[in-house]
């Protein structure tokens, strides 16, 4: 399935993930005000720490190599095995933890215990969220886009549902408990949906494997690891100074800022990531996968830029609409917080590339160096600057991210 085809599809997931978003974020914005959000924040990076930690490192190498082995059945299920007795073996060790240290995992991330039941219903629900992955990561790598743009679909509109029911019971803790435990529920929706394709046997999920064969799969797990657990560290540190040097106010301020970008950036990265992974994966032409980027760039970068301005321009319409009034101080931080945004998706797509072939030290090296300067040069600008400064950070950061990447991509990749 080519771009266009993908981006079509996945473009009507993605709406309706915005949607979704939109009114969760309105809900919670109208009950808790910038308080609650920050904290809904903290919460959402521990979870994908967690999450991390439990399996979803392995989602990478599913993908990749499902779609490099997609004519090799037994090379595939083996990949499938390693990683099935990976999450197996992880998720008996750390639910147990996570429910006995619930008290302190609350009070380090939530400043309070009293909180500690959100960890303790995730050490249930945990291992479902991360099976989920594992199915839909299977059937990306199967390049079954239209099945797997169905299950996102759901995923929202699961998580829209569960979280207004729970906020309206609740409030702020039901939306709280609905972002631990939304995933675990589209788990059976996903089960249901692929449990009669032919690759969906148990018996392909036991093949026997060796020490190469776990070796050839875990190696993605610094890549993965670094990637998620650099960049929600660095939004946990800066949020904490933010509420340290600032207010927790000013911390919700930025979080709506932030939440907003991410969905316009995820707008059309999830069409790539639908995409662009298993493609770049099974393409061994340099000439071809170079003119396979440059197309990427050409198609998403002038959407973005587009969705950037209007998103600007039109920023005290979607603060009314998608906030409230108390979170009007927002307004000062669109500019450079989008601006960042485009240039992020450039060096997003060479780091791509990066990850499809297997690169490592180079993909993994990047992530950590700039997760700490985002951290380093948000710390000294907001010292200078006030919370506005958080956003000249990004994009300082992001622009000097975008090059860095391009001259690896075109002294050790296009060479």
């Amino acid at each position: 399935m080519n771009l266009l085809k993908t981006s079509m599809l996945t473009a009507i997931s993605t709406l309706i993930r915005m949607i979704s978003g939109f009114i969760i974020t309105k809900v919670i914005s109208v009950l808790a005000g910038p308080n609650g959000l920050a904290l809904i924040g903290q919460l959402q990076n521990i979870i994908n720490l967690i999450m991390l930690s439990a399996g979803n490192f392995l989602q990478t190498a599913v993908t990749k190599y499902t779609a490099e082995y997609k004519d090799e059945n037994l090379k595939k299920y083996k990949v499938w095995s390693v990683s099935l007795k990976v999450i197996f073996v992880i998720n008996i060790i750390l639910s147990p933890l996570i429910f006995l240290f619930s008290n302190d995992i609350s009070l380090l991330i939530l400043k309070t215990s009293e909180m500690s039941y959100l960890f303790k219903i995730f050490s249930f629900s945990m291992p479902l969220f991360v099976l989920n992955t594992l199915f839909l990561s299977i059937i990306n790598g199967l390049k079954d886009i239209k099945k797997y743009v169905s299950i996102n679909i759901l995923l929202s509109v699961v998580s829209l549902l569960l979280t207004t029911l729970l906020c309206y019971f609740w409030g702020i803790k039901g939306a709280l408990i609905s972002y631990v435990t939304n995933q675990s529920l589209v788990f059976f929706i996903t089960f249901y949906l692929v449990r009669n394709e032919k690759w969906m046997k148990l018996k392909n999920f036991k093949v026997k494997v060796d020490n190469e064969d776990y070796k050839k799969v875990l190696k993605f797990i610094i890549i993965t690891i670094s990637a998620i657990l650099a960049s929600n560290l660095s939004l946990i540190v800066i949020r904490n100074n933010i509420i340290n040097n600032l207010s927790i106010n000013d911390a919700g301020y930025w979080q709506g800022v932030w939440s907003l970008s991410q969905v316009l950036f995820s707008f059309v990265t999830m069409t790539l990531v639908t995409y662009l992974l298993p493609t770049l994966s099974s393409i061994k032409d340099k000439n071809k996968l170079n003119k396979e980027v440059l197309n990427v760039i050409s198609f998403t970068f002038p959407l973005i830029v587009i969705l950037c301005l209007l998103f600007y321009f039109f920023r005290d319409i979607i603060i009314y609409l998608l906030y409230s009034s108390d979170f009007k101080l927002m307004r000062d931080l669109f500019l450079w917080q989008f601006f960042g945004i485009a240039i992020k998706l450039i060096g997003w797509v060479y780091g791509y590339v990066l990850v499809a072939r297997g690169m490592v030290k180079y993909t993994a090296s990047t992530e950590i160096i700039f997760a700490i300067s985002f951290i380093l040069i948000s710390i000294s600008l907001i010292h200078l600057y006030g919370l506005v400064g958080v956003t000249y950070a990004f994009f300082i950061n992001s622009v000097l991210h975008a090059l860095t990447m391009y001259i690896i991509y075109k002294f050790k990749v296009y060479i």
